[in-house]
C-alpha cells in the first residue's frame, strides 16, 4: 500500500485474495426478493402464519400483474409473513419500509407491518413496525423511516392485524424495505 491509498497492483492482489463477492441487491434496492415484493412471477415466500388463506391474485394488483390477497379464516386477528429464515440479506442504518393495502369490507381493518431486524445468528434486535389508516376499497400506502440497529445481517416481514372475521379480505401488494444510502 503506498502513502494515502492503495497502489493499482495492491489494488488488484487484494481483491483477487478475497474471493468471489456475492452481491444479492444493490445498495438502495428493495431488501425484499422481487416475487415476495410485487408478487409480479410468483408468492415469493409469503406464508399464511395465522387465521388466513393466501393466494397471489390478478384481482389483488395496485400496480403490475397481481397482488397478494388475503382472506381471514378466523376471528380475533390475521397475519402472513415471510417464510426465508433468518431473513434477507440487511445491514444497519437507515432504511425505508412501505406497503400499500385495501380492505374488500366495510369493518375498521388496519393493516401492520412488522420489520425483524436480526444479527447473523439470527437473534431478533429490533421490531419496528408501520400501521396503515383504517383500510377501504381504495389502495392506500403506508411509509416509514427506520434504522436498522447495529449488528443487524437479516430482515423479514410480517403483515398482520388484530381485527377481522371470516370472509374478510385484505389486499397488499408492493411491499418494500429500502436501504437508504445518505440521508
Amino acid at each position: 500500500m503506498t502513502r494515502g491509498g492503495w497502489s493499482a497492483l495492491g489494488l488488484a492482489a487484494a481483491l483477487t485474495a478475497c474471493g468471489p463477492v456475492v452481491i444479492d441487491h444493490a445498495p438502495t434496492s428493495n431488501l425484499l426478493d422481487a416475487e415476495t415484493a410485487s408478487l409480479e412471477t410468483g408468492s415469493g415466500v409469503w406464508t399464511a402464519w395465522f387465521a388466513v388463506t393466501i393466494a397471489r391474485a390478478p384481482t389483488a394488483a395496485r400496480e403490475g400483474d397481481a397482488g397478494l390477497r388475503v382472506e381471514v379464516t378466523e376471528p380475533y386477528g390475521w397475519g402472513v409473513a415471510t417464510d426465508n429464515w433468518p431473513g434477507f440479506a440487511a445491514s444497519p442504518g437507515a432504511h425505508r419500509a412501505s406497503f400499500w393495502a385495501r380492505a374488500t369490507s366495510g369493518r375498521s381493518l388496519v393493516a401492520e407491518m412488522k420489520v425483524k431486524w436480526r444479527d447473523a445468528s439470527g437473534r431478533e434486535l429490533r421490531v419496528e413496525a408501520l400501521s396503515s389508516p383504517v383500510l377501504t376499497g381504495q389502495w392506500v400506502r403506508t411509509e416509514r423511516e427506520l434504522t436498522a440497529p447495529a449488528g443487524t445481517e437479516r430482515v423479514s416481514v410480517e403483515v398482520t392485524g388484530a381485527e377481522g372475521t371470516p370472509g374478510d379480505i385484505i389486499e397488499l401488494d408492493s411491499l418494500v424495505v429500502q436501504a437508504q444510502g445518505s440521508l
